[in-house]
């Protein structure tokens, strides 16, 4: 029995020797912001950005409106956000200082006061708050008030219709008059980001290259077992790892596709088979900050120690695309310029224009306000193709490659998407691009 005894204690011991030599893999220590120090940033973007653009655009006032179920999609980067009754955010150009009052009914002061953002909070009750607006607007006097109105840009487009009566109605035909859209205002103030939000867009991007580089990889992709929504499963493991978000929507983000495109969908139960293109298109969401990346792999058939002909193909036609496309990316530069160069490559080598434009911004949401480097496609993209680049915006860069495919009855796609940043120069790519073609054995 004594025997027996001090062998069961020495098995426990070598079992418990051999679970504390096996490490626990876990992600690296990532780099993040706090909320204070985020809403800290949105503050500085106000007197620098905001105040800016005023000056050079000669706008005297902007004015922000919001009131719950119609909230503003800027009011939470101005702290109104959980306002009940209806608010009115209002900004100032006094030439050297950027002067920010808010009026909220008495009940919605409190966080508004709180996030130190405002010279004055003005608080009303019975009286309502058009008095107090009215009386702000007819002692300033402003030549051109910005509003929250865009065709183009919904970030922008934040007033309602009825709101922009109100306002009509409270300040009379004489300010009415002098309303212009705030579009440019947003966009200096939502897209440029500041040197700190850079850092965390550099390491967004490093967490989201790793975990594509994770997935689409013959550990995780076995030809004829693993479906499409297998690869998303084990990427969304990999970012509660992380600790990170999906950069859009969790049902669709990532997007894994495999075989024919179906463009932007979930991932379905189809079994990944040999000769397959899979592209996965994903991005997170760390401290507030979206990235953007595409990368594709091709699964060899069983005869197979590279890619077809004609699929290598379209994968360098692609590299040169986003290669043309990066070479037009500078301050001054338009979103039309960039998509025509990047087009170019792929109509140039015999393939049929990709029916969407070659990129957008990305920062504080996927399809961040800004420029979209795209066509002239009025109906579509309005006037977005010809804004300038600035300074501190990212772009997520995404030319495509299709070829229709008479065997599969649908087009086979190569969707490679790398994020760029645009400095006071030129621009610098924050993703290392894709130059060869994943294989998956």
């Amino acid at each position: 029995m004594q025997i027996i005894f001090a062998l069961l204690i020495l098995l426990l011991f070598n079992i418990s020797s051999c679970v504390r030599e096996t490490p626990v893999q876990t992600p690296r220590k990532i780099k993040r912001m706090s909320q204070e120090k985020f809403f800290e940033i949105k503050k500085i973007k106000l007197d620098r950005f905001v105040l800016k653009t005023m000056k050079n655009e000669n706008i005297d006032m902007w004015i922000v409106l919001t009131r719950e179920y119609a909230v503003d999609p800027l009011a939470k980067d101005l702290s109104a956000d959980k306002a009940v009754a209806k608010t009115a955010l209002i900004f100032v150009n006094e030439d050297k200082n950027l002067k920010k009052i808010a009026i909220c009914a008495s009940y919605d002061v409190d966080p508004i006061q709180k996030s130190g953002i405002y010279d004055t909070v003005i608080s009303y009750k019975k009286e309502g708050l058009a008095p107090h607006l009215k009386k702000i607007v007819e002692e300033i006097n402003p030549k051109k008030i910005a509003l929250n109105i865009s065709e183009d840009s919904p970030i922008a487009d934040g007033l309602t219709a009825s709101m922009l009566e109100y306002l009509k109605n409270t300040l009379g035909e004489k300010f009415a008059k002098r309303f212009i859209s705030s579009e440019n205002i947003v966009i200096a103030y939502r897209s440029q980001l500041l040197p700190e939000e850079i850092e965390i867009m550099r390491e967004a991007v490093k967490i989201t290259e790793e975990i594509i580089s994770k997935a689409l990889s013959n550990e995780v992709i076995k030809p004829g077992k693993t479906t499409e929504k297998d690869v998303a499963n084990y990427i969304k493991k990999l970012m509660r790892d992380y600790g990170v978000g999906p950069s859009w929507e969790e049902e669709s983000c990532p997007s894994v596709n495999a075989g024919i495109t179906r463009g932007h969908s979930e991932p379905s139960d189809y079994v990944i088979q040999r000769g397959d293109l899979i592209t996965i298109d994903f991005g997170i969401n760390l401290s507030g900050y979206c990235t953007d990346i595409q990368r594709t792999a091709y699964v060899l058939r069983e005869d197979e120690t590279q890619p077809p002909d004609y699929i290598l193909k379209m994968f360098e036609t692609n590299v040169k695309s986003i290669e043309e496309g990066f070479k037009k990316m500078k301050p001054g530069a338009t979103g039309f310029e960039v998509d025509s160069s990047a087009r170019a490559v792929i109509l140039s080598a015999g393939y049929e224009e990709y029916p969407h434009a070659a990129g957008h911004v990305i920062g504080y949401s996927t399809h961040e306000i800004g420029p979209i480097l795209g066509p002239n496609w009025k109906d579509r993209y309005g006037k977005k193709p010809f804004y300038k680049l600035l300074p501190g915006q990212i772009f997520a860069l995404e030319p495509s490659v299709y070829l229709y495919s008479k065997e599969r009855n649908g087009y086979l796609r190569i969707g490679l998407e790398e994020d760029v940043l645009i400095t006071e120069t030129g621009a610098e790519f924050l993703s290392t691009p894709q130059k060869e073609l994943i294989l998956i054995k």
